[in-house]
């Protein structure tokens, strides 16, 4: 069975709050896309894990918050394809 990412797909806005202050956080793409060989920036392990979850399939993407320029990763479960 394969699966889709609602947040890469747009099918779906990101709803989740700062851990730290409560504000929105803003989806900054997929995490893989942050460490890949040629990728311009640091390697996603400097993002701490705070929306991190444990699910059998799922896209995990860095999010911020503008309010207090923190990032973190945000797993997002996957749907099912049609």
């Amino acid at each position: 069975m394969s699966y889709i990412c609602p947040l890469c797909n747009g099918m779906a806005n990101l709803s989740a709050t700062c851990p730290d202050c409560g504000h929105g956080l803003e989806n900054a793409g997929k995490k893989e896309d942050y460490a890949g060989p040629y990728s311009p920036y640091g390697s996603a392990d400097q993002y701490t894990s705070a929306y991190s979850a444990q699910a059998p399939s799922g896209c995990e993407h860095v999010v911020m918050c503008s309010h207090c320029h923190e990032a973190y990763i945000y797993h997002v479960n996957a749907w099912k394809a049609p």
